[in-house]
């Protein structure tokens, strides 16, 4: 399929999200994280912006954008590389502002251009027994004569972390990215469980155990979907 960059590259889908949800009247950054682009280092417009929201946002008299969204807290930042990577290369949380500008500066990578994501990480996220996880969920895409057509696998599956989460570490990676690619090389891969997946099934058996109220199927599967 023609395009896909616009969905595998982690600037065009920030783009193209965000110009999505202005179109339906939203803030993006209520859905996503909040996002910064940065194409030209620390003299970049968007970096300078970001740095401003990093010194507002230490000061507790002040009020900003992040208050709004508290489940993303104030302090940690995960950079990325904005384009060809993927199985979590080049992928740092950091808290440190001189950490952050080191990254971001390097915009010439073996002769190609690099620009980098700087994304709200988010410090309070649900975990399955004190380790974090992400969900995998799969769509088929397909074009027939011209008519794009979308399909929805109704099944999925959560990978887990092997190490309980902390923000104590931010720089442990097999803490913090939850990439197959990342675990494997840890010698308890699997030890939790088999190959550090979940069923959705097994997931909802956990919320029930917690007593968390919500059906996975029906409350959270839709939004993905979505």
């Amino acid at each position: 399929m023609e395009n896909n960059f616009h969905l595998s590259n982690k600037k065009a889908i920030y783009y193209n999200m965000k110009v999505y949800y202005e179109a339906i009247g939203e803030e993006y950054y209520k859905r996503l994280p909040l996002t910064f682009h940065i194409k030209e280092g620390v003299n970049d417009p968007q970096f300078i912006k970001f740095e401003t929201l990093f010194g507002d946002a230490q000061d507790p008299s002040k009020e900003t954008i992040l208050d709004q969204i508290p489940k993303f807290g104030k302090g940690l930042w995960i950079i990325k590389p904005g384009e060809n990577t993927n199985r979590g290369c080049g992928i740092q949380v950091s808290k440190d502002l001189d950490h952050i500008k080191s990254l971001v500066q390097n915009t010439n990578v073996n002769g190609n251009k690099r620009s980098y994501i700087i994304q709200k990480y988010i410090e309070k996220p649900l975990l399955y027994k004190n380790r974090k996880f992400d969900i995998r969920c799969f769509t088929l895409m397909c074009s027939i004569n011209g008519n794009l057509q979308g399909y929805w696998y109704q099944d999925g599956y959560l990978r887990t972390s092997c190490r309980e989460f902390t923000l104590k570490n931010v720089s442990n990676r097999y803490v913090h990215l939850t990439n197959d690619a990342v675990q494997k090389k840890l010698d308890d891969y699997g030890k939790f469980e088999s190959g550090n997946k979940l069923s959705y099934t097994e997931f909802q058996k956990y919320l029930d155990g917690i007593n968390n109220k919500t059906d996975f199927v029906k409350d959270v599967v839709p939004k993905m979907k979505e």
